[in-house]
């Protein structure tokens, strides 16, 4: 018998036997609340808030408090931020935030000239009160338009 366990060949395809593999697992070289991470999530918020600042910089005053909020975090992302990743993204974001005060002031600037302060008093606000259909626009457009140096109906009278 031993002879033909010898002349026997051995299987070509054994079974491969199950191999046990070890996850890996990537552990965060800072713990959660880490101030690398605090900086990363300040200088995204700052370009948000700064580029979101850009998009409302012709609503009044609107677009300053993001582009003040969003141009903090910037400087507090630059300036303590050690990756070269967040102190960019830090300063782009202040950066926009800057533009988008210098922005919203020059809006709010030109609101401010084009009012007719001459026409702009009780006599005239009160003057509402006589207009025969407040609900007609075209009625309301040409009791506001004295109280402005620029045409504001926008084509509404032709």
């Amino acid at each position: 018998m031993d002879n033909e366990n010898q002349n026997q060949e051995p299987q070509r395809f054994d079974t491969p036997q199950p191999v046990q593999y070890e996850p890996q697992y990537d552990l965060p070289d800072d713990p959660p609340g880490s101030k690398k991470k605090k900086h990363l999530a300040l200088a995204i918020a700052s370009l948000v808030l700064s580029g979101l600042s850009l998009c409302c910089c012709w609503l009044y005053v609107v677009g300053i408090i993001p582009a003040v909020i969003g141009a903090v975090f910037g400087l507090i992302a630059l300036a303590g931020g050690k990756e070269k990743s967040v102190k960019i993204m830090g300063g782009i974001g202040m950066g926009l935030g800057i533009i988008g005060i210098g922005l919203s002031l020059f809006m709010l600037i030109s609101y401010i000239a084009i009012i007719n302060w001459d026409n702009l008093t009780i006599e005239n606000l009160e003057s509402f009160k006589y207009i025969r259909n407040p609900q007609d626009r075209r009625e309301v457009m040409e009791w506001m338009q004295q109280f402005f140096n620029e045409d504001i109906s926008g084509g509404m009278y032709y």
